[in-house]
Order: structure tokens, then sequence, then C-alpha cells
């Protein structure tokens, strides 16, 4: 058969746009070191194994596979509504926040239409802006912060802006929004403009004065959020989240998702999850804990380590090191520990670490002061 190049037949930005590249696997850094144990500290994800009567609410469910899920998860819909004290007609159900986002995307972002996307920051929004044929608008942070301001001038001086893509607590950085900040944000943002704020770490947040999608919902329908089971949960594997907004919202996603997105294991694990809340309220505590003990430690050394609400800590390394977030990686794999290079986001001078045990972070604690010339 001669050769043939289907890649120009491919969408406009696919071939160009690079693949999402996930942390390191476990079983991969074994084999390629020869160890016997290995902490990932790069995924965000959860540092506890889950219960094992999970496992059998899980195989209960597997036996009923050979009927197709609820498609509206309408069970778990009403524990996630009672739950956040919204009604039921505020959720939809998907394969992991990340779906969500692309079926945001989908319904909101014409060709040549723009939107708004802080940086550095989780790269799902960026793909999925290129992948409707939208342009990407980056607006870099300032002091590791989304720059609210910044967005509103661009928002104001701009045509064709369809969307902003918000993340609070903000990946990479860990930094919340105020609800007073995104009070003033509606306020002046054009009213044509649609608003999405990722609340992937909600659970992990402390501080009361943190912005939640649920203030908006009567209130300004523009407001769109993402939640997820695969971080305080721990169900990361299982690939369940939702989002919450004005049901006319919800509507469109519904009109656009596919008929049934999440799987029956995802749904009965969830539901177990709620159920039995002490895992997560024992995983949030050790992050919590962990974050305030590693961020002290890390200044220490004398690294700069913005304050976080989530379940990871972002590290800035000190220019004199001349060590960038690269080749720090490279220097703590063979020790058995995976962080998060900065050059993912496009700081190659960082890293991103999620927060273990304290006897992990304490033996991280080690190699890093010998990785550290």
């Amino acid at each position: 058969m001669p050769k043939f190049d289907v890649t120009p037949l491919a969408r406009e930005h696919v071939a160009d746009m690079p693949p999402y590249v996930p942390g390191k696997p476990i079983l991969e850094v074994q084999q390629e070191y020869g160890l016997d144990k290995v902490v990932k500290l790069s995924s965000n994800e959860c540092p506890f194994d889950l219960p094992p009567e999970l496992g059998q609410t899980v195989a209960a469910a597997v036996t009923g596979c050979n009927r197709y899920p609820d498609a509206l998860c309408r069970h778990l819909r009403k524990q996630v509504a009672a739950l956040l004290d919204v009604e039921d007609a505020n959720l939809i159900f998907c394969n992991g926040a990340e779906e969500g986002i692309r079926l945001i995307a989908q319904i909101f972002l014409n060709q040549r239409e723009k939107a708004v996307i802080p940086t550095p920051i989780f790269d799902a929004y960026s793909t999925a802006t290129l992948l409707m044929g939208a342009q990407p608008v980056k607006l870099p942070l300032k002091d590791h912060r989304i720059d609210l301001e910044a967005i509103l001038e661009v928002c104001n001086r701009q045509k064709d802006i369809k969307l902003v893509w918000l993340c609070s607590p903000s990946n990479p950085t860990g930094d919340i929004l105020k609800k007073t900040e995104m009070d003033a944000f509606l306020e002046q943002l054009p009213g044509d403009v649609m608003v999405v704020l990722d609340e992937a770490y909600r659970e992990f947040v402390t501080d009361n004065r943190a912005v939640r999608t649920e203030d908006y919902l009567d209130k300004d329908p523009r407001v769109v959020g993402l939640r997820t089971f695969s971080k305080a949960y721990g169900l990361a594997g299982l690939r369940i989240g939702y989002i919450v907004a004005n049901p006319q919202v919800i509507g469109l996603v519904n009109n656009v998702k596919l008929p049934f997105n999440v799987n029956s294991a995802a749904i009965a694990a969830a539901l177990y999850m709620l159920e039995k809340p002490a895992f997560a309220r024992e995983h949030v505590a050790l992050a919590v804990s962990e974050r305030a003990f590693m961020r002290e430690e890390l200044c220490r050394r004398g690294l700069d380590v913005p304050e976080s609400q989530a379940n990871f800590v972002f590290v800035k390394l000190p220019e004199k090191l001349r060590l960038n977030g690269t080749a720090l990686f490279q220097k703590l794999l063979p020790k058995g520990f995976v962080v998060r290079p900065g050059t993912a986001f496009g700081v190659p001078g960082y890293f991103r670490m999620s927060l273990g045990t304290r006897e992990d972070n304490l033996k991280f604690l080690q190699e890093l002061d010998r990785a550290m010339p």
C-alpha cells in the first residue's frame, strides 16, 4: 500500500497540539531503577490506599455491567446536591472533570472565537479551546495569582472573547480566588462572556474567603463550576467528576455529552465514598497539615513557595543553584521520588509536588538536600 499522510486531513490545530504528558508511572520507575518503593508526588493523587470495602462495592457493581449505567447518575446526583446544598438540576456528571472541560468548550466556543487562559495553568483548557478552533488568549499570573484585572482589561478591549477559564485553587500555584474578587470581576465583565471555575481541589480549601460556584447558580448563570472525585476522594483511576451550573447550562451539557459517559463502577465508588466520608476527611486533614509543614521546610532551605490551598505546593528553585525543575526531577527519580517539573507548565525554574505522608515527605526532604548542590 502506498505511503499516505493523513495529517493534512486532521482538524486545524490537532497535529500541532502537544499531547498531555502524565506523571511517570510508579511501575515504570520501579522497573527502570530497580526500586522496591516509589513515592509519586507528580499527579496530586491521594497517598492512601482506598478502603478494602470499596473493592467489594465496585465488584458488586461490575456484576450488573451487562446493563447500561444510569445516564444521569440520579442517586449520586441527589447525594451531591444535598452535600452542596444545591438542586439536582444544578448538577451533571462526567468522565472526570476533564471531560467537563471538553464539554463546556464544545458548547460555548465557535471557531475563531477567543478564550482567556491565565498561565501557567492546567493545560486542558488550552487543549479544549484549540480543539474547537478557538484562540487561546494567554495572560501571565501576577505574584503567583490569577490576574483578574488584566483579564477584565482584555475582555473589555478585544472582540470575540467568549469564555474565561479560571481555577481555584489554581493548578499549579495552589492559590485561591476570593469571593469578593469574583463579585467585582463579574460586575465588570461583559455580559456575553462565560466563566468556568475549576474547583477540582475545593475540598482542601480552609480559607473561608474562597469563591464557590454555588454562590452564583441563581445570581449569575454565566459561572460554570467543575468538581471531581479524583482528588480528595481518591478515585482518580475511576474517572468521575461533575459540572455545577445553572439548569440552563446543565441542559446544554446534556444535549452534547455521551449518553453513558460515567461507568457503573465509578458511580458505585463515588456513592460509597460519600456515604463513608471519614476517608476523605482524613486525606484532607493530612494535606492541610503537610502543606504547612512542607512549605516551612522548603522555605527554610531558601526555596520560594507560595501559600497553597490545594494538596500540592509549587516550588521555585533559586537561580544561583543553576538547577531547573527537569534536572531536579531527573536527580530524584533514581531515589524513588517523582515530582512534576515546571516545564510541563512552561516555567522550567519550578517544580510542583503533591503532599504525601509525613514519613514520605521527610524522606523526600532528605533526598532534596542531597540533590541540591
